[in-house]
C-alpha cells in the first residue's frame, strides 16, 4: 500500500532505527557465523597475544598480520575465550554494519525529497546485499567499522543546513575519521575523501578553515586510537606501523619494503576508470574470490545526474541539498581514486558501495510517489540478482564459540615452531603462557631473508634446551614447511604427531629432534 505523502520525521526516524537493527540481524541469520581465513590467522590471536604479554615471547605466528592493532578484536576474543556461544560474538561483529546502515538511511532522509518507509526499506536491502556489505555482516574483517565511522562523519557534515560552514562539524568529522584510521589503517584513503568533500563545498573563502579543522580533528582522533600502539611498535621494532612502510622506517626486523598487498592495485588512470565497468562482470581483479557488483557504477553515474538535476532546477531546489550532494560527491570520487591506487581490494571500498546504493534511491526522487515506490522495489530485486557476493567462509552453528581449539598437554620448557602459509595462529591461543610460538617460514619469515627477526628465531631455536614441536595442518603444502625446518634449522619430525582438536581444519603437533648434520 502506498504511504501518505507526508510522514513525520519522528516516524521515519523510528523506522530507520528498526531497519538498522532488524535487517542486519536477518541477514546474519541467513549467512551464518564467521570462520574466515583472517579470523584463524590474526583476529583471534592478536588480542590474545596483547592481553597475555606475548608480543615479545612469540615471533610472527600470525604472519605479517601479527602486529595489526587488536583493539577492535578484544570483545570478540573475550566472549569467545569465555566459552560463550558464537551468536554473542556475531552480535558484536554485526554492530558496525548496523551503525553504517543507520547513518546511510539518515543521509537519505536529509537528501531525499519526501522520503518514504518503502524507500528506506529498499535502500536498506540494496545496501546490505552488496558484494562488500554481505562479506562484512557478522565477520571480523572490521571494514564495517570504517564504513560506520566515515558515514558517521559525513552525516555530521550534512545534518544541518549550515553543516558545511561550521568548523566544529569538520573537526568532529576529522576526529571520527582519524580515530577509525587509527583502528584500521586502510581507512586512510577516506581521510583524503573528506578533504575532497571540503574542496567540493561551495564557499572557497571558508576552505582553509574547513581543511584546518578537518586536519586537527584527524590528528586528535588518530592519536587517541593509534598513539599507544604506534609507540609500542616503535619501541619493539623501530617502526610504528611494523612491518608496513619499512622502506621508510628501515627496521632491521623486516625487509626494507612497504609490505603492501599490490595484487589488486590499479596501474593507471585508465584502469581506475574501468573499475566500475569491470565490476559488471564476474571478476578476480579486485578480490581473491570472484565477485560482481554494479553499485560503484551507480555511485558515479548517480552523482553526475543528481547534481545536474539540482543545478538545472535551482529555482525550486534547496541550495543546502546541492551543497550536501557536492560534498558527498567530492568524498566519493577522491576516496575512490585513493582506494584504487592504494590497494584496489574490493572489501575496503564498502563505504563507497553504500553511497552508491544511496544514489540508486535518490535517482528515483523525480518520479511520482507511487511510481517511485514501485521503482525502488524493482531496483532492489534487480540489484540483488545482478550481484555476485563472495563467501569467505561461514557456518550456521551459532550455538558453539567462534573459535574452539584444544592442544594436547605439553611437557615443561617446550617450544612450538610454525612453518606454514596456512592460518595457524588461532591454535597458539591454546598454548600455556610460557610456551613460545616461533614462526620460521610464512608471509613474513623465511630463512633466506636476512632480517633481525629471522636471526632471533634461529638463535632462540638453537639455544632452546627443551622439547620442540612443529604445529602444522594436514595440507600437503605444509610438507614444504617441514623441509624448511629440516634444511635451515636441522629440525626433523621424530615420532607420532598428536591431533589438535579445532572447529576449523585438522591440525597436528609433531615432535621434532635436532638433526646431527650441521646446518647450512
Amino acid at each position: 500500500m502506498t504511504e501518505p505523502m507526508q510522514q513525520t520525521s519522528s516516524g521515519l526516524h523510528r523506522w530507520t532505527l528498526l531497519l538498522s537493527i532488524v535487517l542486519p540481524l536477518l541477514l546474519l541469520a541467513l549467512l551464518g557465523q564467521d570462520r574466515n581465513w583472517d579470523l584463524q590467522n590474526y583476529h583471534y590471536y592478536n588480542p590474545f597475544a596483547w592481553l597475555h604479554g606475548r608480543l615479545s615471547l612469540d615471533i610472527a605466528p600470525a604472519q605479517m598480520q601479527t602486529w595489526h592493532y587488536p583493539l577492535l578484536d578484544v570483545p570478540l576474543y573475550l566472549v569467545t575465550r569465555a566459552g560463550w556461544p558464537g551468536f554473542v560474538a556475531s552480535l558484536w561483529l554485526t554492530l558496525p554494519m548496523m551503525l553504517a546502515l543507520y547513518f546511510l538511511l539518515r543521509m537519505y532522509q536529509l537528501l531525499g525529497r519526501n522520503p518514504t518507509r518503502i524507500g528506506l526499506s529498499a535502500l536498506g536491502v540494496i545496501a546490505l546485499t552488496g558484494a562488500a556489505a554481505c562479506a562484512e555482516i557478522g565477520t571480523c574483517f572490521n571494514d564495517a567499522f570504517v564504513a560506520a565511522g566515515m558515514l558517521g562523519g559525513l552525516f555530521v557534515l550534512m545534518r544541518e543546513s549550515a553543516g558545511g560552514e561550521r568548523a566544529s562539524n569538520w573537526f568532529l568529522a576529522g576526529v571520527l575519521a582519524g580515530a577509525v584510521t587509527g583502528l584500521k589503517l586502510t581507512a586512510g584513503v577516506y581521510c583524503l575523501g573528506l578533504a575532497g568533500a571540503a574542496f567540493a563545498m561551495p564557499s572557497w573563502r571558508r576552505l582553509p578553515r574547513r581543511l584546518l579543522a578537518l586536519l586537527m580533528g584527524g590528528i586528535v582522533g588518530f592519536g587517541l586510537t593509534y598513539g599507544y600502539w604506534g609507540t609500542l611498535l616503535f619501541h619493539l621494532h623501530g617502526d610504528p606501523f611494523f612491518p608496513y612502510f619499512n622502506q621508510i622506517f628501515r627496521s632491521p626486523d623486516a625487509t626494507l619494503t612497504s609490505h603492501a598487498d599490490l595484487r589488486f592495485r590499479q596501474d593507471g588512470i585508465g584502469d581506475v576508470l574501468l573499475v566500475p565497468i569491470r565490476l559488471l562482470h564476474l571478476t578476480h581483479r579486485y578480490s581473491e574470490i570472484r565477485l560482481r557488483d554494479p553499485r560503484l557504477l551507480f555511485g558515479m553515474v548517480g552523482f553526475v545526474l543528481l547534481i545536474w538535476q539540482s543545478v538545472r532546477g535551482m529555482a525550486d531546489a534547496d541550495r543546502s541539498r546541492l551543497a550536501r550532494l557536492r560534498a558527498l560527491a567530492g568524498f566519493f570520487f577522491v576516496s575512490f581514486a585513493a582506494w584504487a591506487f592504494q590497494s584496489g581490494i574490493y572489501r575496503y571500498v564498502l563505504p563507497l558501495e553504500l553511497i552508491g546504493c544511496l544514489n540508486v534511491v535518490l535517482l528515483l526522487d523525480g518520479l511520482p510517489l507511487r511510481r517511485r515506490d514501485f521503482g525502488a522495489v524493482l531496483l532492489c530485486l534487480l540489484l540483488i540478482v545482478a550481484t555476485h557476493r563472495p563467501s569467505w567462509g561461514r557456518t550456521h552453528r551459532f550455538d558453539k564459540p567462534l573459535v574452539e581449539v584444544s592442544m594436547p598437554p605439553l611437557p615443561a620448557h617446550s617450544m612450538v615452531v610454525l612453518s606454514s602459509q596456512a592460518p595457524l595462529a588461532y591454535a597458539v591461543t591454546a598454548l600455556p603462557d610460557d610456551v613460545p610460538a616461533i614462526a620460521i617460514d610464512n608471509s613474513l619469515m623465511h630463512p633466506d631473508r636476512c632480517t633481525a627477526l629471522t636471526a632471533v628465531a634461529g638463535k632462540r631455536i638453537e639455544s632452546h634446551d627443551g622439547l620442540i614441536w612443529l604445529l602444522r595442518s594436514d595440507d600437503p603444502s605444509d610438507d614444504i614447511g617441514e623441509r624448511v625446518a629440516k634444511d635451515a634449522y636441522g629440525l626433523v619430525v621424530d615420532g607420532t604427531c598428536e591431533p589438535v582438536a579445532t572447529n576449523f581444519d585438522a591440525l597436528r603437533l609433531c615432535p621434532l629432534r635436532r638433526d646431527p648434520q650441521p646446518m647450512p
